[in-house]
Parts: C-alpha cells; sequence; structure tokens
C-alpha cells in the first residue's frame, strides 16, 4: 500500500549495507525534506501533507525497511541500522542534506540520525516523540523477545501501558479469520476520532508488516536509549503533536520534557487541537503549515503558548464505564 497520490514519483532506492531496497515517493522542487513514518503502518501517513510541503520543498516519503512495499528488515539490525539505512538511502539519491518530519517511532529514528549525523541533518520536526521511562522500556523489550520465543501467553485484554499489537498477543492468527476484525479494534480503539478510511488503511499497514517477517523495529527500537542520545542533538526543532496523542504521562515523558533534553538553540513546541495518534492524517493542511512555516525561519516560527502547551498535555483519569459505581462520590474526581 502506497499513497493515492497521482502527482508522484515513486522508486526504489538500493541500500548498499544492508543489499535490500527502500520503497519511496517523491515530489516538488527546492531544499530536500523526508518523512518518516511511523510503526506499524507506511507512507500513507503523509498523504495529505505531502502536496503542500512539496509547493515550497522537495519531499521524500520512503516506506521504511518491513513495512509497506519496502521488504523485510534483515535478522541481524540493531535500532541503528535502521538509521543507517536512511543514510543509504540518501546516499543513493545524492541528497547531501535534508530536513526530516517524523512521527512517533519516525522521530526516535530522526533523533538517532540527529546525533550521529549532524553533516546530514539540517532541521527536525518531531511527530509526537516517545520517551519511555528506562525500566517501562526494558521491561517491554523484555516482553517482547518473549513474542519472538512463542512464550508470551495469549490475552484478550490490553492493560494500561501495554503496547498494541504482538506485545499483547492480540494479533495471533485464527482458523475463522476473527483476527483481521481484532486488527480493526486495535486501530479503532487507538484513533476514535479518526475517519473509518484512515482506520482501515492503517489496518492494511499492520498486515502488510506482520507477514514480511525479518527483523521487527519496535523490538530493536526499545533496545535504544533514546535519553542518553536527545543532548547531543544541536539541529533547529519543532515539537509537532496533537493533544489527544497517547505520548503523555505516566508512560511517557511530556513532550516540554523531550523538548528541554534537546541542546537545540531553536527549539519550539506546536500543539494540534483534536490530534491524536494519526494527526498528520486527520490534520494534514495544520501540520503542512507548521513544517512549511518553521523550515521557512526557525527562529521566527512562534508556536504555541506555553500556558497552552502545560494545558494540553496534562492527561486526565478516565472513567471505567463498565464497573461504574454510582454511589461512590469520587467517581466524579478527575
Amino acid at each position: 500500500m502506497a499513497t493515492n497520490l497521482k502527482q508522484v514519483k515513486r522508486g526504489f532506492a538500493n541500500l548498499k549495507r544492508s543489499g535490500t531496497q527502500m520503497y519511496y515517493e517523491t515530489m516538488g522542487q527546492g531544499s530536500p525534506v523526508i518523512f518518516i513514518h511511523q510503526c506499524w503502518w507506511n507512507n500513507f501517513e503523509y498523504e495529505g501533507v505531502l502536496p503542500i510541503v512539496a509547493k515550497e520543498h522537495t519531499v521524500y516519503s520512503p516506506d521504511s525497511l518491513g513495512f509497506g512495499f519496502s521488504p523485510a528488515a534483515p535478522g541481524w539490525f540493531e535500532f541503528t541500522d535502521f538509521t543507517d539505512s536512511f543514510i543509504d538511502f540518501m546516499d543513493d539519491l545524492g541528497i547531501e542534506k535534508a530536513s526530516f518530519v517524523g512521527q512517533h517511532s519516525g522521530s526516535v529514528i530522526m533523533a538517532d540520525l540527529a546525533s550521529r549525523y549532524p553533516e546530514r541533518v539540517d532541521k527536525l520536526i518531531f511527530g509526537g516523540l516517545a520517551i519511555y521511562g528506562d525500566e517501562l522500556r526494558k521491561s517491554k523489550a523484555a516482553r517482547r523477545d518473549m513474542i519472538g520465543g512463542n512464550r508470551m501467553p495469549y490475552t484478550k485484554k490490553l492493560n494500561p501501558g501495554d503496547l498494541i499489537g504482538l506485545e499483547s498477543g492480540l494479533l495471533q492468527r485464527k482458523e475463522d479469520g476473527s483476527h483481521m476484525v481484532e486488527y480493526w479494534n486495535e486501530q479503532y480503539r487507538e484513533n476514535p476520532d479518526s475517519k473509518f478510511e484512515y482506520v482501515q488503511r492503517a489496518v492494511i499497514a499492520n498486515l502488510l508488516h506482520y507477514d514480511k517477517g525479518g527483523r521487527d523495529m519496535i523490538n530493536a527500537l526499545l533496545t535504544f536509549d533514546l535519553q542518553r542520545v536527545l543532548p547531543s542533538i544541536t539541529q533547529p526543532s519543532l515539537q509537532l503533536v496533537g493533544d489527544r496523542d497517547c505520548v503523555k504521562p505516566p508512560l511517557f515523558k511530556t513532550i516540554k520534557e523531550a523538548a528541554d533534553m534537546l541542546s537545540s538553540k531553536v527549539n519550539k513546541i506546536k500543539i494540534v487541537e483534536g490530534g491524536g495518534i494519526m494527526l498528520f492524517l486527520d490534520y494534514a493542511f495544520e501540520c503542512a503549515e507548521a513544517i512549511n512555516d518553521f523550515l521557512r525561519d526557525p527562529e521566527a516560527y512562534t508556536g504555541t503558548d506555553p500556558r497552552e502547551i502545560a494545558r494540553s498535555m496534562k492527561e486526565y483519569g478516565l472513567l471505567d464505564l463498565d464497573n461504574l459505581n454510582f454511589e461512590d462520590k469520587n467517581v466524579y474526581k478527575v
């Protein structure tokens, strides 16, 4: 699955270190901007954003290895190898230096790129930069290793802090095909305010990924110490995030904390009201406008007022409506 854009040029870049290829789409003219999608989707995530940003830049939207039309990542890959694959991508296409836009795991790749290859990275737009606490990150990595060894029990219920997908066992194949409905329910639960069209495409993206095999990027990501890397980033940076994204306490550091870890002299934050995990699909115009404005003049870009940032990033308690005791007055407290 790719975008439905008719005006893009499509192709495959040859990656020298892994000996494989990476699918991509490109359009526009001007300084290069590379978009890195989140797991477990592919480049369809930026379908609405690309044509607007392409009015001022040459945009590249690849499928990371293991996703979309790109082949599986080699089994020996570690997280830094996924990062290196984007340097190989740039080398094959003759891109010396580029700005980057990413969402969730795509933002983590950008952080590693900016830290280890500063001469190749111009400006950064981080979408939902997810920073786990060290203990939780290592715990999740261990659980996903259990899954890889088929030692994880099947469970139907996601508990707070569980990752979706393979970690919970939700995506085990079933002979009657009912696991297909579970794919749908998982994406709909994560994106209740998004269009059915986007939920369906996210489900298809998941199916494309899980059947590829190879090294899973999330497994590799959970072994990566992002907090150690962030202080070495000096490029102009924008944190672009929806106020309904899952990247909030108690599971993650706040967006303000993530921004403060950077050493960037130009370090801005933009909150998109109503945006969630599907931020770049649901609010394509708002995201594209923020990207173009920031890339045009990072220092002049104003972003979101600090007081509004604090309000937007709060995590409110949710009522368990299935087991609610209305005689308990405490249920009305948030």
